[in-house]
């Protein structure tokens, strides 16, 4: 199976130890992490290490692929990755990414979310992929439509960081995907 992707501005492969102090660095900032459900805040360098040893044994079991996404001059600048959706078929990924703020903004988010996908349809089989955002996060909203994503409705989910559930804007791809035929949402992740 191919590990790294390389796009015109970027090159994404799986997560090293040698990545805990930037993603710690980068996540660790309340505003990057408050629009993720699963990054914590204060994130410490052991909450990277753990990460990076969460990432491996997914990626070795085949539920989740996460990629260090890194820009020539700056290094890692983010993650994304898809996981696949507990209930739907095999065919069916979510699809998440967070980038530190000095990466905001650059395009790189949606750059590197289609590279995934496209990664994901060739050596994963995807054909579904769904994905969220908290309301008062639009920028990954827009990245997605950008992407071609259709809104399904929203939901309350859970942030680790915020601490408390907030309502969230859920999505599917393709477009002609019903929400009819695919799982519920409650247990996916917010970008």
């Amino acid at each position: 199976m191919k590990t790294t992707i390389t796009t015109p501005r970027l090159s994404l492969r799986p997560f090293e130890e040698t990545d805990a102090r930037r993603i710690a660095y980068l996540a660790g900032d309340y505003d990057v992490a408050r629009m993720c459900s699963r990054v914590p805040h204060p994130y410490t360098m052991a909450s990277a290490y753990d990460f990076i040893g969460m990432s491996a044994h997914s990626r070795e079991a085949g539920r989740e692929f996460a990629f260090a996404v890194t820009a020539p001059v700056d290094g890692l600048i983010g993650s994304c990755g898809v996981s696949r959706v507990a209930g739907a078929d095999r065919r069916t990924f979510e699809i998440g990414y967070w980038f530190g703020m000095p990466y905001w903004g650059l395009g790189y988010a949606s750059e590197a979310a289609r590279a995934v996908m496209d990664w994901a349809r060739d050596q994963l089989g995807a054909e579904t992929f769904v994905a969220g955002h908290f309301v008062d996060n639009p920028a990954s909203g827009h990245v997605l439509r950008k992407l071609g994503f259709a809104p399904t409705g929203q939901q309350e989910l859970f942030g680790v960081a915020r601490q408390r559930a907030s309502l969230a804007t859920r999505y599917v791809w393709p477009e002609g995907a019903t929400p009819a035929n695919l799982p519920d949402h409650h247990g996916a992740r917010a970008h």
